[in-house]
């Protein structure tokens, strides 16, 4: 009768390690597989001031920042669309931000943007900023697209 028992318990210790693990697996493979999937393109991100596509603007001038994105395959979740400001030896700032849903096939293109009236100028020197850039975060992915670091195609803004 013992014997019966010690086998029923070291069976049921197996099943319980067993769903443990099938558990633990399934969970670190949804973990994983937004990993590979394919992040959209940024083809283009520019700036508009008053209608037109610029790189310099006036202080309290309103801007838009814009991105245009291309799915590779199909992509669905949010986009982080940042404006930050480019500090001259400091950390950047993030100045605006905005959370975009989207949801798009493979090949579809989207723009998005995000606008905003500058607060401070550029300044030549060693403080103050230099600028303004993009910063485009895509959730699902948790991958990250940064303009380029140089001016243009970044934001100058005069006093």
């Amino acid at each position: 009768m013992r014997r019966h028992q010690a086998s029923k318990g070291q069976i049921f210790t197996l099943i319980l390690i067993v769903l443990v693990g099938l558990v633990l697996i399934l969970g670190l493979l949804s973990l994983n597989s937004s990993r590979f999937r394919a992040t959209p393109l940024v083809k283009e991100a520019f700036w508009l001031v008053d209608g037109q596509r610029a790189t310099t603007a006036g202080l309290r001038d309103e801007v838009k920042a814009q991105v245009v994105i291309q799915a590779t395959e199909e992509y669905v979740g949010s986009i982080i669309v940042k404006v930050r400001k480019d500090v001259r030896l400091w950390f950047d700032s993030d100045f605006t931000i905005s959370t975009i849903p989207v949801n798009l096939a493979s090949g579809e293109e989207k723009t998005v943007g995000i606008s905003f009236t500058p607060d401070e100028a550029s300044k030549s020197g060693l403080t103050g900023i230099r600028g303004y850039f993009i910063e485009v975060e895509f959730r699902t992915t948790r991958t990250t697209w940064t303009m380029e670091n140089s001016y243009p195609p970044r934001l100058t803004v005069e006093a």
